[in-house]
């Protein structure tokens, strides 16, 4: 089938207006709608309330070509010049049109939906043709009436990005700190974010930032005036994740007084993130491999299934494929989630440079926070410890570390400021060149047979670090979680994982 696109125009599309001429539309079903071929015309518009004046228009073709296939189709555009909603909103409808011939009559609606139009002629090739007319005058001076613009991409390597005056690059990054080693990663999200109905997933380490990731995708999307709702999915039980994230009807479980909407709904055409997939049952794996297959949620107690249009990025910890191996995570899910996979490293392993811009970057962030008139100063010594620190939290870690400093001091922090974690870590990188690379603090008297640990595994490592904060909070587990980075969530599941006995440090 042959398709003509094109917007309903407010200040042209109007039957016999003032100045005795039809609009663009109309002109271009007496004119060229027959002898081009076309079949179906799918006039666009931008919210219901232009419905009546398009609706007329629709009316007046009809009482002219009673046999044209026109339909009206409503975009809920919110911004009519925002190029990148037009954009998204455009390419969902012609992806619904695998096998026609598309061709949109650029000429009616606003600069943006012209270059809305332009930009989906890149993304669909040829699939997409765009056709603009000619006026009565152009054409008796023997001018073409009509013409399909013709592009050519230039053969000089370029990248082109949109910007709106109204978006300032502190706008869209001031909340992130893309650093030197993992800019890279930045930029290929910002690629995933600028493409629409890509589920993501972001592998990494407690307080990597997979969370910071996730967000800087939703604010660089279509999507970004949407809802953006974020979900632990760890130490969840089944009925509560399945409630949080489907909702819930009256009476389907005992503490159902209500009817309740879930985060999927409350997300429809923005963003969810879901933390910590990794944890999920089999159950609740089977039930969103159902939502991200048909798009379409079922609230617990409901026999209804409800549309959304959601975007889904996920966030682990955990070695998926790995989980998949043993039989613990299913591999369909996992394809579906992995669509784009992006992957954080560890703090340490990103170099010193970043870890100083951190640092740098956290100062300034924590006294606008803490609403201090002088960011706080590091001595020559004091900088040193914190560069040369391991962080096994991560870049969590360092944040809250920087807001432990500003909380305890005024205007200056010294080596004898410090935690006492951080000078054990220097005392013990002294000894030996190795350990200052990959070893976590020093852990005397915290391994059963006190003595010193210098083993390469990881999670000996973690483990054996866990005990040394543990021992130093006395097992308060809420203060060991926050000396780490972790949520306490994160801490009562490594404790749990290596059988850690909690009665020892009381």
């Amino acid at each position: 089938m042959n398709i003509l696109l094109s917007w309903y125009s407010t200040q042209t599309d109007i039957p016999n207006n003032k100045a005795g001429e039809n609009g663009p539309n109309f002109d271009f079903h007496v004119n060229y709608f027959e002898k081009e071929g076309f079949n179906k015309h799918l006039l666009l518009y931008t919210s219901k309330k232009e419905y009546q004046n398009v609706h007329q228009l629709y009316k007046s073709i009809h009482s002219k070509y009673k046999n044209r296939n026109i339909d009206l189709i409503c975009m809920d555009i919110e911004d009519p010049i925002d190029v990148n909603e037009i954009k998204h909103k455009v390419e969902l409808l012609l992806n619904k049109f695998p096998k026609d011939n598309l061709a949109a009559f650029i000429s009616p609606g606003t600069s943006a939906m012209t270059v809305g139009w332009y930009l989906c002629h890149f993304g669909l090739g040829t699939k997409l043709k765009l056709i603009q007319t000619r006026k009565p005058k152009d054409i008796s001076e023997g001018k073409s009436a009509i013409e399909y613009v013709k592009i050519s991409k230039s053969t000089l390597p370029f990248s082109a990005h949109l910007y709106f005056n109204k978006i300032s690059e502190e706008e869209t990054r001031e909340d992130y700190t893309p650093t030197k080693s993992i800019q890279p990663i930045y930029d290929l999200a910002y690629k995933v974010a600028r493409t629409d109905k890509v589920t993501t997933l972001i592998v990494g380490a407690s307080g990597t930032g997979k969370e910071n990731l996730a967000h800087y995708i939703h604010k660089n999307s279509s999507r970004k005036k949407k809802e953006y709702k974020t979900i632990n999915c760890s130490s969840i039980s089944d009925q509560l994740l399945e409630s949080r994230l489907f909702g819930h009807m009256k009476g389907s479980f005992t503490d159902a007084k209500e009817d309740k909407r879930g985060l999927f709904q409350d997300a429809n055409g923005g963003t969810i993130f879901l933390d910590e997939i990794g944890d999920i049952s089999k159950f609740m794996q089977q039930s969103l491999l159902r939502v991200l297959q048909e798009g379409q949620i079922l609230p617990v107690g409901s026999n209804k299934n409800i549309k959304v249009d959601v975007r889904v990025i996920a966030a682990t910890n955990k070695d998926l494929p790995e989980l998949c191996r043993k039989g613990e995570f299913r591999w369909d899910l996992y394809y579906r989630l992995s669509v784009v996979e992006l992957k954080l490293p560890d703090l340490k392993y990103r170099g010193k440079e970043d870890i100083e811009d951190l640092i740098n970057y956290f100062l300034e962030k924590k006294k606008k926070e803490f609403d201090r008139s002088k960011e706080l100063k590091l001595s020559a010594k004091a900088r040193e410890i914190l560069i040369n620190y391991d962080y096994p939290g991560n870049v969590r870690q360092l944040e809250n570390l920087i807001a432990r400093l500003y909380v305890f001091n005024e205007e200056k922090v010294t080596e004898a400021d410090l935690p006492e974690w951080l000078l054990t870590n220097m005392e013990d990188e002294t000894k030996n060149e190795l350990e200052k690379l990959i070893t976590p603090p020093l852990i005397t008297s915290l391994s059963p047979k006190n003595e010193i640990t210098d083993s390469l595994n990881m999670e000996e490592i973690e483990f054996n670090h866990i005990r040394r904060v543990l021992n130093l909070k006395r097992g308060n587990q809420r203060q060991t979680a926050k000396s780490i980075g972790w949520t306490i969530n994160t801490l009562k599941s490594k404790i749990k994982k290596y059988k850690i006995n909690l009665e020892e440090f009381m």
